[in-house]
C-alpha cells in the first residue's frame, strides 16, 4: 500500500479564469436554444460551442 502512495503522481493544475458567470438575454438564450433543436443529438454540441452547461441548455429549452 505504501508502494502505491510513492507511485503516486501528483499534478498542478493552473486557474487560468475564476469561472465569473455569464449574463444571457432573452434573446441570446432563444438563439441557442433554437440552434440546439436544429438536429437530433444537438444539444451537448450547442451547449460546448456557448460554453453553457449541457442541463442549463435543457432548463432554458424547457422554458422556452
Amino acid at each position: 500500500m505504501d508502494s502505491d502512495r510513492r507511485s503516486a503522481q501528483v499534478e498542478r493544475l493552473e486557474v487560468v479564469d475564476t469561472g465569473r458567470r455569464r449574463r444571457w438575454s432573452e434573446d441570446e438564450k432563444l438563439k441557442i436554444v433554437l440552434e440546439s433543436l436544429q438536429a437530433p443529438r444537438q444539444v451537448a454540441a450547442t451547449a460546448r460551442r456557448y460554453g453553457v452547461s449541457r442541463s442549463l441548455l435543457l432548463r432554458w429549452r424547457r422554458s422556452f
